[in-house]
């Protein structure tokens, strides 16, 4: 059958045509005669609307509005994101803190337990002692004084508050035995502190800019007895030889600012550590020989990095919200997981099951599965 042309109607297949056709009032019949009036004309069909196809645009449409919809609790945008968390030794419970306070929340219903009161305006970490008896968080008030808080755990009773620095507190970590902290500011410092009354033993400078990270490396007998190994924004990790102080290398593979480290549980081996930067990187490193091991690009920054208790994986929380675990042999990306929308700052790995919790902006706090590993 032929087309004719009818009022603007032109160059359509017939079914485009009757589609067309039921919204346009001037077709009658369609043969294409606007004239012909037959209900008798083998072309008189009842026109029907079919929907138009569904193309990759709509149907990212209804998957992000199908998501948002399904997303519990409702983001509060007045609420500072969270920055600090860890989970108890016993793992049930969960310490976390931001500019609104310090709090534990029972797990896993991320339910509030309690408030713990706190001077720190702001806080960056939040650190249990190797004992589980005690609870270190640092923080402080920005260009002005940078604060660390010891509480006794369970009890959540302040043991003591220590000053030491003149800028924010980044990040705070414990020695092996307990008896230490390690405190690495924005002031370009790191202090070591007395574990039970919070006096400083010593300062430590070298880095050109603000320290980001810190970890006590355990007991070696090839190198030091104690080692402590810091990160910075001057792009560099370094290695110090406790109880002086001493440097003992620089490590300069990181092209941008170093967010995070962390210190992978101990097993057979050199000590390793992985990092993470503004270069998108997540490195591997043996840092009593000063080697980088390997290292893996990410699609976007991570802010925070921690391993499984059993060494087997990395996870790495990052800018564009999603939690990213990594084979630290290959350097595999093995999971991309949604964990908050908008910037992921901080995760804390369960002690027990395969669960992570991540904090992100305005307060949001998610539990995220993670897959078991391939057999």
């Amino acid at each position: 059958m032929k087309l004719r042309r009818a009022g603007s109607i032109s160059h359509y297949t017939l079914h485009d045509s009757r589609k067309f056709a039921s919204f346009a009032g001037n077709v009658s019949c369609f043969c294409g005669d606007i004239a012909c009036k037959n209900s008798d004309c083998p072309d008189a069909i009842r026109p029907t609307l079919t929907p138009p196809s569904i193309g990759l645009l709509h149907v990212w449409i209804l998957s992000v509005l199908v998501f948002l919809l399904a997303w519990p609790p409702a983001i509060d945008a007045a609420k500072p994101p969270v920055t600090a968390i860890a989970f108890s030794p016993a793992g049930d419970s969960v310490v976390v803190g931001s500019q609104s306070g310090l709090k534990v929340l029972d797990w896993p219903a991320l339910k509030l337990r309690k408030t713990l009161k706190t001077k720190l305006e702001h806080i960056h970490d939040v650190s249990f002692s190797p004992d589980g008896k005690r609870l270190a968080v640092a923080g402080g008030i920005p260009s002005e004084e940078g604060l660390v808080e010891v509480y006794a755990w369970p009890q959540g009773s302040l043991v003591f508050r220590s000053s030491g620095h003149e800028d924010l507190i980044y990040r705070v970590a414990w020695s092996a035995d307990g008896a230490k902290l390690a405190t690495a500011g924005l002031d370009r410092a790191c202090v070591l502190l007395d574990a039970k009354n919070g006096k400083p033993l010593r300062t430590i400078r070298g880095h050109s800019r603000g320290v980001t990270a810190v970890c006590f490396l355990p007991d070696s007998k090839t190198l030091v007895t104690a080692g402590l190994v810091t990160a910075g924004t001057d792009q560099s990790v370094r290695v110090w030889s406790l109880p002086e102080g001493k440097p003992v290398r620089t490590l300069n593979n990181h092209t941008k600012a170093i967010h995070d480290l962390a210190l992978r549980p101990q097993s057979s081996g050199l000590p390793m550590i992985a990092t993470v930067s503004d270069d998108r990187t997540v490195r591997l490193w043996q840092p009593t020989i000063g080697r980088m091991v390997r290292f893996v690009r990410l699609p976007a920054a991570a802010l925070d990095v921690a391993w499984s208790t059993d060494g087997k994986q990395i996870f790495a929380a990052c800018r564009d919200g999603r939690l990213r675990v990594i084979d630290p042999e290959t350097v595999k990306l093995l999971h991309s997981l949604p964990a908050v929308i908008g910037w992921a700052y901080c995760l804390a790995v369960h002690p027990k099951d395969r669960e992570i919790v991540v904090g992100g902006e305005r307060g949001q706090l998610r539990r995220v599965k993670i897959p078991p590993p391939a057999e």
